[in-house]
């Protein structure tokens, strides 16, 4: 059996150029395999904890826990 989480925070690879604030919805981008602004073809997976600047790597992300659709 698999055991996954779909709900909490994790710390997620994030497009080194997306800055992101605390609040802001986040998305996935299936492609690059990383966390960074909604827009057209990305997955929305939950909310930025902490701040996440330009030439940053990563960032603490709240999934929703919601299956959706790419946007």
């Amino acid at each position: 059996p698999v055991e996954l989480s779909t709900t909490g925070v994790f710390q997620l690879p994030k497009a080194s150029a997306a800055v992101l604030t605390v609040g802001a919805r986040v998305a996935w981008d299936n492609t690059a395999k990383e966390v960074t602004t909604t827009a057209a073809g990305r997955f929305p997976i939950g909310v930025a904890v902490e701040a996440a600047g330009n030439g940053v790597t990563s960032v603490a992300v709240r999934l929703d826990g919601v299956a959706t659709a790419a946007a």
